[in-house]
């Protein structure tokens, strides 16, 4: 007799791996979008903020996938992502290009990563190009010169919302951060417009406004009390 140690073979089929295409998550995603617009709609006064900040999020992800699909294995042309855009190839390039040469280049953390960054990595780029309270003139991470309508650099601009919007998944990453990176990360937008107005008024090569001038000035540093 012979002793057969083999185990019986399984008659449970495994599970065919279901591949959904883009278009199937584009479909999916406007149905959200939709439907989130719906919901604010219904009185929700709250979330309009979030709803907006969206934008600033696709715009993030759009810059990220078009790193990855320049990179290996891919390494599509500025042509073809320009023609899925509907833009020229140099207007493709002047947006998603990475201008390694100039300050505020992208932060090579960001390219690297591309889709598959982590949140660990978006607080460390985050922190790096962080403009500082009160902020400063330049980007202390890659020196990125603001301006009275830009006040941050390309990789804040990337890696701020993904990070708001993934700040659940690595908390302990998020607790790295200071108090007033914080702040900055998830409080509103006229705290982040604070920079702006503080660059505008101490910038020393603004020309002073003509005017009446007011009987009582507004305190930008220092003072007690808020002034809107």
């Amino acid at each position: 007799m012979t002793d057969n140690t083999s185990k019986p073979r399984s008659t449970r089929k495994k599970r065919a791996k279901r591949f959904v295409e883009a278009s199937e998550f584009d479909a999916f995603a406007r149905r959200i979008l939709r439907a989130y617009g719906r919901r604010v709609a219904a009185g929700d006064i709250e979330a309009l903020t979030s709803l907006v900040d969206l934008a600033a999020e696709v715009d993030a992800v759009t810059r990220l996938a078009v790193v990855s699909l320049r990179k290996p294995p891919y390494r599509y042309s500025w042509d073809e992502i320009g023609k899925r855009l509907g833009v020229t190839r140099q207007a493709a390039q002047a947006r998603f290009g990475e201008r390694t040469d100039r300050p505020g280049a992208m932060d090579a953390r960001l390219v690297q990563a591309g889709q598959l960054v982590t949140v660990a990595t978006l607080a460390e780029v985050f922190a790096d190009h962080y403009p500082g309270r009160p902020a400063r003139s330049v980007c202390p991470g890659c020196g990125f010169r603001y301006t009275d309508d830009i006040t941050e650099c390309p990789s804040l601009a990337v890696a701020r919302p993904l990070l708001y919007r993934r700040r659940a998944e690595d908390q302990k990453a998020i607790g790295r951060l200071t108090g007033d990176q914080l702040d900055y990360l998830i409080g509103t937008r006229s705290a982040r417009k604070q920079g702006s107005t503080a660059r505008r008024t101490f910038n020393p090569n603004r020309p002073p406004e003509q005017g009446t001038p007011s009987l009582f000035p507004i305190v930008v540093n220092g003072g007690g009390g808020r002034h809107d």
